[in-house]
């Protein structure tokens, strides 16, 4: 079986998945309190991330956790409805040569997986309709119909990545040489590695540097 990695944030997607997701929040009718809410909670991180006391990847998975924690009065159908108001914001900006792309292998019988550090309701109101196999991002918990602001938020990111996959595809025959990976982040450097035909997608300075080292295809549109 040959697999197909996408990221959506800067691949898929070429924005910051988050900054819109501030921006929805701050200018909603019903959910603007919900923003400063979010922001009481998150100055303080912020704050000692600009002292440099706090690195990025900590900061940026606090905002996350903050951010969905913000809808703690909120229920369930609350949080996934708003999801969808913000996925339909975003769905006309999608990548159109990467999301044929995607279409393409699906076609050609790769297993597509769509992995992400974005919020799970918001990825599945994006590509409703579409046939991805697989799903993967960061988990809302609920306590029935209620956030769950008791249990650990944690971000699908770098690492996390990896170990999802290999988790996915425990048991299963890969053919990794002639499977391809999507990204534009340095941070996913392992996930390209995976497979043998990685594409670095508009990719950081980082990535690019070790794309162009390695030969690997570079995705500029």
């Amino acid at each position: 079986m040959k697999v197909a990695l996408f990221d959506f944030d800067g691949t898929l997607y070429p924005y910051e998945t988050f900054n819109i997701l501030m921006e929805r929040l701050k200018r909603h009718p019903r959910y603007n309190r919900n923003y400063k809410r979010f922001v009481r909670r998150f100055a303080p991180i912020y704050f000692f991330y600009k002292l440099k006391l706090v690195n990025k990847a900590t900061m940026q998975s606090k905002a996350m956790e903050y951010y969905i924690r913000s809808f703690k009065k909120n229920s369930r159908g609350e949080i996934e409805s708003f999801f969808k108001e913000v996925a339909g914001d975003m769905i006309d900006d999608l990548r159109t040569p990467l999301i044929r792309k995607m279409k393409q292998l699906k076609r050609d019988n790769y297993y597509v997986m769509l992995i992400s550090g974005a919020f799970i309701p918001l990825l599945e109101a994006v590509f409703q309709g579409y046939d991805i196999d697989c799903i993967v991002g960061s988990k809302i918990n609920y306590a029935g119909e209620k956030l769950d602001s008791k249990s650990r938020f944690e971000r699908v990111y770098a690492d996390r990545k990896i170990d999802i996959i290999r988790q996915h595809f425990a048991g299963k025959d890969i053919d990794w040489k002639n499977s391809e990976a999507y990204s534009d982040s340095y941070a996913d450097l392992k996930m390209l590695e995976l497979v043998g035909r990685p594409v670095a997608v508009k990719p950081d300075e980082r990535l690019m540097a070790i794309a162009a080292r390695n030969h690997w295809q570079i995705h500029t549109d």
